[in-house]
């Protein structure tokens, strides 16, 4: 009888945990369930958000995003940075145009502002058309279709610039992060837009250093290529793809290392003068009668033989040496004549006849 109440108390307590135990499984499954419900409704949420838009990015020095609903039509232009911020503000009557006509009409204000002037590497700057991750296609040719119409914009102002797009495919995913898409581009597509800008032909072009790195906080890919005889150095932004810096030199040859031109290093190289960065803040003059080492006397060479003391030149002792003179300091006020005709009125003429009967004396 004893056993029977231990075996059915113990069946009990059996039974009770079984039932908890079930209950939290099945608490723990409806959890499951329920955040993948929430979840799946989280991604059809942001799924409806990108269909319902896109962002594009055009780049030239300017950078601009040009946001369009699904349409293709233009709802919003914002500057992001300050060039493209002061294109965009006298930039108002964009509202539910095209995206091809809002690139051409930005193309023409940012020509009229002269970013096209500048050049990189002896050509025309690029221009970048980039479509944000997850944007919106109103067509699947939409991305081709604009940068063409962008292109022969370009053709109509007789600019040289070539059209750059980058899309979906163009992002390195290995930098995606928490489900966000990556923010930079391919190396492949780093290489196209640095040849791009060259123009140098991709099957003539050989990567001997490719490095993707951090410039001072700008993320760049730093590029080196070789070319029908030449070498080339480019950075491109690994964000925006714009090509930041670009020259080129023929292979082999040391480029002078100058203050100007692609040579430039930006640091100017002074010898030890007067000026610049050098420059100790001592004039370093030889010994003359000017600057930090002038001691207040002319230094003159000394002739080989003794200058005669005069009152000029470098033999000159500040003195006037006048000999006993009417003039000048040994002036005695007495005014040493010679003994001469004029004392006494008499010219010293022999006093002849011929002079007082007028006759001059010659021979009739």
């Amino acid at each position: 009888m004893k056993m029977r109440k231990v075996l059915l108390a113990a069946f009990t307590s059996l039974t009770f945990t079984a039932a908890v135990f079930t209950t939290g499984c099945g608490s723990q499954e409806n959890g499951q369930v329920q955040e993948t419900e929430i979840k799946a409704e989280a991604e059809a949420s942001q799924g409806e958000a990108l269909a319902d838009k896109g962002i594009i990015t055009l780049s030239v020095n300017p950078e601009i995003s040009i946001e369009y609903d699904k349409e293709g039509k233009v709802t919003a232009v914002t500057g992001n940075n300050a060039d493209g911020e002061g294109i965009v503000s006298a930039y108002q009557d964009y509202q539910g145009k095209d995206c091809s006509t809002v690139l051409e009409e930005l193309i023409n204000r940012i020509n009229e502002a002269g970013y096209f002037i500048d050049e990189i590497d002896g050509n025309k700057k690029n221009i970048v058309i980039q479509m944000e991750p997850g944007s919106v296609l109103p067509a699947d040719d939409f991305l081709e279709t604009i940068s063409r119409d962008t292109q022969e914009a370009v053709a109509g102002l007789e600019l040289t610039s070539d059209i750059v797009t980058i899309d979906d495919d163009d992002y390195d995913d290995s930098y995606a992060k928490g489900g966000e898409p990556s923010p930079y581009i391919t190396l492949d597509k780093a290489k196209e837009i640095a040849l791009a800008q060259a123009n140098v032909n991709a099957a003539d072009a050989v990567f001997e250093d490719k490095e993707f790195d951090f410039d001072d906080g700008i993320a760049i890919y730093e590029l080196e290529f070789t070319a029908g005889g030449s070498e080339y150095e480019y950075d491109v932004h690994a964000v925006t793809g714009k090509v930041l810096k670009g020259e080129h030199h023929v292979a082999g040859q040391a480029v002078e290392d100058t203050d100007y031109g692609p040579g430039n290093d930006g640091v100017t190289d002074y010898s030890d003068t007067d000026y610049g960065p050098d420059n100790d803040g001592v004039t370093d003059y030889g010994n003359t009668d000017y600057g930090p080492n002038n001691d207040g006397v002319t230094d003159y060479n000394e002739p080989e033989t003794q200058t005669e003391d005069t009152d000029y030149g470098p033999g000159n002792d500040g003195v006037t040496d006048y000999s006993d003179t009417d003039y000048g300091p040994d002036n005695d006020g007495v005014t040493d004549y010679q003994d001469t005709d004029n004392d006494d009125g008499n010219s010293g003429y022999d006093d002849q006849d011929d002079l007082d009967d007028g006759n001059s004396g010659y021979d009739d």
